[in-house]
Protein backbone atom coordinates (compact mmCIF):
# COMPACT_ATOMS: atom_id res chain seq x y z
CA UNK A 1 0.00 0.00 0.00
CA UNK A 2 1.09 3.57 -0.62
CA UNK A 3 1.82 5.98 2.16
CA UNK A 4 -0.94 8.22 3.42
CA UNK A 5 -0.40 11.96 3.40
CA UNK A 6 -2.41 13.92 5.92
CA UNK A 7 -3.45 17.14 4.20
CA UNK A 8 -5.39 18.40 7.17
CA UNK A 9 -4.75 22.09 7.93
CA UNK A 10 -4.03 20.97 11.50
CA UNK A 11 -1.44 18.33 10.59
CA UNK A 12 1.91 18.93 12.19
CA UNK A 13 2.59 21.20 15.14
CA UNK A 14 0.99 24.42 13.97
CA UNK A 15 -2.75 24.77 13.64
CA UNK A 16 -4.21 26.96 10.98
CA UNK A 17 -7.51 28.56 11.96
CA UNK A 18 -10.62 28.60 9.88
CA UNK A 19 -11.07 32.06 8.39
CA UNK A 20 -14.74 32.98 8.47
CA UNK A 21 -16.45 36.10 7.16
CA UNK A 22 -17.63 38.49 9.88
CA UNK A 23 -21.20 37.98 8.63
CA UNK A 24 -21.18 34.63 10.46
CA UNK A 25 -22.00 36.69 13.54
CA UNK A 26 -25.25 37.80 11.90
CA UNK A 27 -26.22 34.24 10.98
CA UNK A 28 -26.15 33.08 14.60
CA UNK A 29 -28.83 34.45 16.79
CA UNK A 30 -32.44 33.47 17.20
CA UNK A 31 -31.81 30.40 19.33
CA UNK A 32 -29.21 31.92 21.66
CA UNK A 33 -29.86 32.21 25.40
CA UNK A 34 -30.20 35.86 26.59
CA UNK A 35 -26.69 36.11 28.13
CA UNK A 36 -25.07 34.78 24.95
CA UNK A 37 -27.29 36.98 22.78
CA UNK A 38 -26.06 40.06 24.70
CA UNK A 39 -22.44 39.00 24.14
CA UNK A 40 -23.15 38.51 20.44
CA UNK A 41 -24.78 41.96 20.28
CA UNK A 42 -21.70 43.53 21.91
CA UNK A 43 -19.38 41.63 19.56
CA UNK A 44 -21.37 42.79 16.52
CA UNK A 45 -21.18 46.38 17.79
CA UNK A 46 -17.37 46.13 18.02
CA UNK A 47 -17.24 44.58 14.56
CA UNK A 48 -19.39 47.37 13.12
CA UNK A 49 -17.19 50.00 14.76
CA UNK A 50 -14.03 48.44 13.28
CA UNK A 51 -15.62 48.38 9.82
CA UNK A 52 -16.72 52.01 10.22
CA UNK A 53 -13.10 52.89 11.01
CA UNK A 54 -11.99 51.29 7.73
CA UNK A 55 -10.84 47.87 8.95
CA UNK A 56 -11.57 44.55 7.28
CA UNK A 57 -12.93 42.00 9.75
CA UNK A 58 -12.61 38.23 9.91
CA UNK A 59 -13.52 35.65 12.51
CA UNK A 60 -10.71 33.17 13.13
CA UNK A 61 -11.60 29.84 14.75
CA UNK A 62 -9.17 27.09 15.72
CA UNK A 63 -10.28 23.46 16.10
CA UNK A 64 -9.35 23.68 19.79
CA UNK A 65 -12.19 26.23 20.22
CA UNK A 66 -10.02 29.33 20.50
CA UNK A 67 -11.40 32.20 18.42
CA UNK A 68 -10.58 35.79 17.58
CA UNK A 69 -12.52 38.58 15.95
CA UNK A 70 -9.76 40.18 13.90
CA UNK A 71 -9.87 43.69 12.46
CA UNK A 72 -7.19 44.29 9.82
CA UNK A 73 -6.15 47.76 8.77
CA UNK A 74 -4.44 47.90 5.39
CA UNK A 75 -1.95 50.52 4.22
CA UNK A 76 -3.26 53.65 2.52
CA UNK A 77 -3.77 53.12 -1.19
CA UNK A 78 -4.26 49.34 -0.89
CA UNK A 79 -7.64 48.27 -2.20
CA UNK A 80 -9.20 45.18 -0.66
CA UNK A 81 -12.55 44.06 -2.03
CA UNK A 82 -13.05 41.20 0.43
CA UNK A 83 -11.35 40.48 3.75
CA UNK A 84 -10.67 36.93 2.50
CA UNK A 85 -7.97 38.49 0.27
CA UNK A 86 -5.95 39.14 3.44
CA UNK A 87 -5.64 35.47 4.39
CA UNK A 88 -2.30 34.88 2.58
CA UNK A 89 -0.81 37.88 4.39
CA UNK A 90 -2.06 36.55 7.71
CA UNK A 91 -0.74 33.05 7.05
CA UNK A 92 2.64 34.56 6.12
CA UNK A 93 2.93 35.78 9.72
CA UNK A 94 2.76 32.66 11.92
CA UNK A 95 4.10 34.59 14.92
CA UNK A 96 1.11 36.95 14.86
CA UNK A 97 -1.28 34.03 14.33
CA UNK A 98 0.12 32.16 17.32
CA UNK A 99 0.03 35.32 19.43
CA UNK A 100 -3.67 35.84 18.67
CA UNK A 101 -4.38 32.22 19.51
CA UNK A 102 -2.42 32.49 22.75
CA UNK A 103 -4.27 35.66 23.73
CA UNK A 104 -7.58 33.94 22.94
CA UNK A 105 -6.74 31.25 25.49
CA UNK A 106 -6.49 34.06 28.06
CA UNK A 107 -9.94 35.41 27.12
CA UNK A 108 -8.73 38.16 24.77
CA UNK A 109 -10.89 37.52 21.70
CA UNK A 110 -10.51 40.85 19.93
CA UNK A 111 -7.46 41.76 17.91
CA UNK A 112 -6.51 44.67 15.65
CA UNK A 113 -3.72 44.22 13.13
CA UNK A 114 -2.23 47.01 11.03
CA UNK A 115 -0.50 45.83 7.88
CA UNK A 116 2.31 47.96 6.49
CA UNK A 117 4.12 48.01 3.20
CA UNK A 118 7.72 46.82 3.41
CA UNK A 119 10.24 49.64 3.39
CA UNK A 120 11.83 50.15 0.01
CA UNK A 121 15.56 50.55 -0.34
CA UNK A 122 16.76 53.29 -2.66
CA UNK A 123 20.16 52.96 -4.28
Amino acid sequence: MGSRTDRSPWAGGSMTPLFLPHTVLDAVGALLPPAVAKGKHDLCALRDRAIAEGAHVLLLAWPTLEWVLLAVEVPEGVVIEDAQQLIPNLLANPVAMEYMRSESRKGQHLSWLSLARPATIQH
